[in-house]
């Protein structure tokens, strides 16, 4: 492997390590792979979206579409669980 290509892939495990810190994760967990943090990110992005357009509180947004009364993408057992777990009003509180 060349200096380059080590370097770039520096570069792509820290982009990576840096965007696992922006996705909501359980306390216990370890590391996620590279597929999973991707897939997570995009479905976290989305709900972001969703909840920013939703004008209601992330847990009624949670409630919403997880009970079919808002349509969403981001809709998937592994990041409702992750939303489920955070504590919305003291993250609000903390910003």
């Amino acid at each position: 492997m060349t200096d380059r290509e080590r370097r770039r892939i520096s570069v792509l495990n820290s982009a990576f390590s840096e965007l696992r810190t922006r996705i909501p994760k359980f306390p216990y967990e370890k590391r996620l792979s590279k597929i999973d943090t991707l897939r997570l990110a995009i479905a976290y992005i989305d709900f972001l979206q969703g909840l920013i357009q939703s004008n209601l509180s992330a847990n009624d947004y949670i409630f919403q579409c997880t009970n079919g009364f808002v349509q969403s993408k981001w809709i998937n057992s592994e990041l409702v669980l992750r939303l489920r777990w955070i504590d919305w009003q003291t993250l609000q509180m903390n910003q």
